[in-house]
């Protein structure tokens, strides 16, 4: 059977495209002839259920899964499709994808962290076409959301949101002891975390883990930009222990120092995952932390006594700037999938404006702007909290910073290498500068084999 007339079959089977067009296409195809025509009649109707692979990011944010979830379960239900849905959280996510690329497995179509683009490039689909359509209908997209996407001049993900993290204040706290939000790290979070805090009642300044997850990795990347360092020069080369190795051993010390000298943050912080602030920060037993949204969602849905309590603001800086590191939740179809056409359905499907902005609506903050068209969206005055997240959004930098964004950058990233560095002091007993020295090492190591 020729694969074009397969392929207007399966096109036919699930709805994309109207029998008449069907009809008219396969005639070119056969010729006309009405044998041929009759097959393919014969062979549409027969056709089994096209089975979709698709996975989706399980984040804390448990409403805006059950409507993601439901938006496409009533995609496949119109379409006649069968899809198989698969959801994975922050620490099983990466591994999963590159396990699955290593056995040839890979979905269909899969809900990506910023850093996929770019770290699978070799085995996602050009999706130019629609991510440009869809970018043009929402007033184009966020610099930094563009970068992350298109990858050497092509398109190879649809971007979706961005999570990011904000600085979450007791403001009952704060106004009881007559204090402003602080604007930097040291001294304005040291000296509030030590006004506010009170360990005899298990109360305590700052929580922040240095340890491998999402939280302590962005907070690594942030606090060391926020004092002019980084991992990369701005051209791309490793700057870890090199250009930048006064302002990252300064960045370094700070962030250790908040657990062994300072003191502002809890017994047993490196052992905590990335719920573990959340957790605390409810049972008040922090006074600030770094957090993405889901922390304001949790005591929003709850009608916890905190929601009223907290303010959010902007992430403190240091000497050198202040900083954020960015995200860009979006969809990517690999390469191998054959059902190309019907994964690019469900994105536009799910992307209309109407199904996100229920997504919008049940996220609590969550779901921020990574399209200009959406940064004005009336949802984002309804809350004063938002403010400070969508700021952050738009002032985000991406990895590589102040570099370009490389298939390095996004490995350093990937393996950890930051929160390995701070682990090897705070747990490991190592120095700053003996971590310093051996984390670079391991980014030149990276760099040698991903100079893209």
């Amino acid at each position: 059977m020729d694969q074009r007339l397969r392929h207007l079959a399966e096109q036919l089977d699930v709805g994309l495209i109207a029998r008449r067009e069907f009809l008219r296409k396969a005639a070119v195809v056969t010729g006309g002839a009405a044998a041929g025509l009759a097959t393919l009649r014969t062979m549409a109707s027969a056709q089994p259920k096209t089975k979709l692979r698709v996975w989706l990011f399980k984040s804390f944010v448990t409403n805006a899964n059950d409507v993601l979830g439901r938006q496409i379960e009533a995609w496949a239900k119109e379409r006649g499709v069968d899809v198989e849905l698969d959801w994975a959280t922050f620490g099983d996510r990466e591994p999963k994808f590159v396990a699955a690329i290593e056995a040839g497995n890979p979905p269909d179509l899969a809900e990506m962290h910023i850093m996929g683009p770019t770290r699978y490039k070799a085995v996602l689909r050009d999706m130019s076409a629609l991510a440009g359509d869809l970018a043009r209908a929402k007033g184009g997209l966020l610099p930094f959301a563009e970068t992350a996407m298109k990858i050497d001049g092509k398109f190879l993900a649809v971007a979706r949101y961005s999570m990011t993290t904000v600085f979450f204040v007791r403001k009952d706290v704060m106004e009881a002891k007559g204090l402003k939000p602080p604007k930097v790290y040291d001294p304005d979070v040291v000296e509030f975390a030590r006004k506010t805090q009170d360990p005899s009642k298990d109360l305590f300044g700052f929580g922040q883990t240095l340890n491998r997850s999402d939280d302590g990795d962005g907070f690594m990347e942030n606090i060391f930009w926020d004092y002019g360092g980084g991992s990369w020069d701005k051209d791309g080369k490793p700057a870890l222990g090199t250009t930048f190795r006064a302002q990252n051993l300064k960045a370094l010390q700070f962030a250790v120092d908040t657990i062994q000298k300072h003191k502002i943050q809890p017994p047993g912080v490196m052992g905590w995952t990335d719920v573990s602030n959340n957790e605390a920060y409810m049972a008040g037993k922090l006074v600030t932390t770094n957090n993405g949204a889901s922390l304001y969602y949790a005591m929003v849905t709850k009608k916890h006594e905190l929601a009223a309590k907290t303010q959010l603001v902007l992430t403190p800086g240091g000497p050198g700037g202040s900083f954020v590191g960015s995200s860009c939740y979006n969809w990517a179809i690999f390469g191998k999938s054959k059902h190309a056409d019907l994964c690019e359905d469900l994105i536009r499907w799910v992307e209309d404006e109407k199904r996100f902005s229920e997504y919008l609506h049940v996220s609590v903050g969550q779901a921020g702007p990574v399209y200009k068209g959406r940064v004005d969206h009336p949802y984002w005055k309804s809350d004063p909290n938002f403010e400070a997240i969508v700021q952050n959004i738009v002032r985000s930098v991406n990895y590589g910073h102040p570099g370009p964004l490389t298939s390095a950058a996004v490995e350093v990233r990937a393996q950890h290498i930051l929160t390995d560095m701070a682990g090897r002091v705070v747990v490991g007993g190592l120095s700053p500068e003996a971590a310093l020295k051996e984390a670079h090492a391991r980014v030149e190591e990276i760099y040698k084999m991903r100079r893209t």
